[in-house]
């Protein structure tokens, strides 16, 4: 089993970088979507969201 230390940090901030990058992705479906949901008011009452993932 790997752990953090046993990978270089360059290749630690290489593989994060390309994390972001595919977090942005987005697809014309996927705005469409998006902007509907907004006009319908949002998040939903009655439903939870999940927590926020404490900060590093």
């Amino acid at each position: 089993m790997s752990t953090e230390s046993d990978t270089p940090a360059a290749v630690r901030d290489y593989l994060a970088k390309l994390g972001r990058k595919g977090g942005q992705s987005t697809s014309a479906a996927k705005v469409a979507a998006s902007k509907a949901n907004a006009k319908k008011g949002g998040w939903p009452k009655g439903k939870p969201r999940k927590k926020a993932a404490p900060p590093p």
